[in-house]
């Protein structure tokens, strides 16, 4: 990390592959859930930052390959020593978090830097069936998320935020800051516009209001219906001299409820109809 900076600069703020996680119910599960959560996300930010560093080709292939193996040393430990851990409630909570965020961690590493395996990609056999020694899950580890696109198009050298007008790009909020940040809140809150997991009201705040939006930018997961994400939209136009379903679309930073980009055209066909919490969107948008 001490060595200089090559010309790529972003930070990756979400999972890159998907995963299932069971919800935590009391608030010592809440903090190891969001703990491994968020400690994977690191790690895979503080590789890819490792990675874009001034280092030669055998540094790199040392940094990925120790990850692999510090991966799988994890699991091995897990599968071999699990019978002696402690019977408790909290524990039968934790190592499957652990476990996922693990495995999620290293398919990341695997997918973005494959030239620098020593070995094939690591299937689910080899994960759950020999380290683990578990039967195996019926369940995909290999999809990613769209933020993943975003990083591996980065790596690639292919700018995916480029616009037809001008290299330039800005939603141009002409409002007061404190006052679009509260009505978001307002908004995440009763009506669940983020998807919180992935995006929070700040990420959204400073994507609306920045300046100039270059490649990097927070991506933002909608949490609530596209009816309604939409009538939110029109309604906040006002602030806006450029926030409109075809600057949403061209700035491909917006993913619907199901995760996939939104486009214009479903912003513009979900106009047509009336959101279903109208009225709940009308009274806090009193605040703006």
């Amino acid at each position: 990390m001490a060595q200089p900076n090559n010309d790529i600069s972003h930070e990756i703020l979400h999972p890159l592959v998907e995963v299932t996680l069971a919800e935590p119910i009391t608030t010592t599960q809440k903090f190891y859930h969001f703990l491994l959560f968020n400690e994977a996300t690191r790690l895979t930010d503080r590789v890819f930052k490792s990675m874009n560093k001034d280092i030669d080709e055998i540094q790199k292939k040392e940094i990925i390959q120790n990850v692999v193996k510090s991966c799988k040393d994890i699991l091995f430990c897990i599968g071999t020593d699990r019978e002696n851990f402690p019977k408790t409630e909290l524990t039968t909570y934790v190592i499957p978090q652990l476990i996922t965020n693990v495995i999620r961690f290293l398919k990341e590493t695997e997918k973005l830097y494959p030239q620098y395996l020593a070995d094939l990609a690591s299937t689910k056999n080899e994960l759950f069936g020999e380290l683990l020694k578990q039967p195996i899950p019926e369940i995909n580890i290999e999809k990613t998320t769209p933020e993943f696109q975003t990083v591996h198009n980065i790596l690639l050298g292919i700018d995916n935020y480029k616009f037809e007008k001008s290299n330039r790009f800005s939603f141009g909020f002409n409002g007061k800051t404190d006052n679009l940040k509260s009505v978001l809140f307002l908004l995440n809150r009763d009506i669940e516009l983020l998807n919180e997991d992935k995006t929070t009201v700040d990420d959204l705040v400073s994507v609306l209001t920045s300046r100039d939006l270059k490649i990097g930018a927070a991506q933002i997961f909608i949490g609530c219906e596209t009816l309604e994400f939409s009538y939110i939209v029109k309604k906040l136009e006002l602030s806006f001299s450029n926030f409109n379903p075809t600057s949403i679309d061209s700035s491909n930073l917006f993913y619907s409820k199901k995760g996939n980009a939104i486009k214009k055209g479903s912003l513009y066909n979900a106009n047509q109809r009336e959101p279903y919490k109208k009225a709940e969107i009308d009274n806090i948008f009193n605040h703006l």
